[in-house]
């Protein structure tokens, strides 16, 4: 696991690598209903997009899904589902899902954990308010060849679905 949430939080401030981080407009906690992927999550109050993380992509219908997807997904259900998560939203995506920070129950950074494990790469860092430490996260991962970047010919999710889109 990773060092508490509030160590990280100062180390993200410290590194300064963008603005400090903004304030979330909701907070609530709550037990996940479910978790569809390996970066997103429905709780009573609605579907939660974890922010700053891209896991790979699940098989859906005739897809096949990419190298290491059930493991993201299983990896974080699991780790979910041990009690309460305390969930910071900070706005919607294009589909209306929340954009969420989530602690687990032991008050541990979810997205920060799915980066530094290698089950989830960091994505779109600029609507993080925590992505200069996700971005050094991603770094150790790749450095000691954690999940997805011990793959050959690994292809990013954003790429993944590009490529399907355009082959339809």
């Amino acid at each position: 696991m990773t060092p508490p949430v509030w160590s990280f939080l100062f180390a993200a401030l410290l590194v300064g690598a963008g603005p400090a981080p903004k304030v979330p407009e909701r907070v609530f906690v709550a037990l996940p209903e479910r978790v569809t992927d390996g970066d997103t999550v429905v709780y009573p109050q609605g579907a939660c997009r974890l922010l700053g993380v891209d896991a790979p992509e699940r098989k859906r219908g005739g897809q096949l899904g990419q190298p290491l997807a059930e493991e993201a997904f299983r990896a974080l259900r699991d780790e979910l589902m041990r009690g309460p998560n305390t969930v910071l939203v900070y706005g919607k995506d294009r589909y209306g899902r929340s954009l969420c920070a989530i602690l687990d129950a032991s008050g541990y950074l979810v997205n920060l954990w799915l980066i530094e494990s290698g089950m989830a790469e960091s994505y779109l860092l600029d609507r993080s308010p925590f992505g200069s430490g996700f971005l050094e996260a991603e770094k150790r991962a790749k450095a000691e060849g954690r999940g997805i970047w011990k793959l050959l010919n690994r292809e990013s999710p954003a790429a993944y679905r590009k490529r399907l889109k355009e082959e339809r």
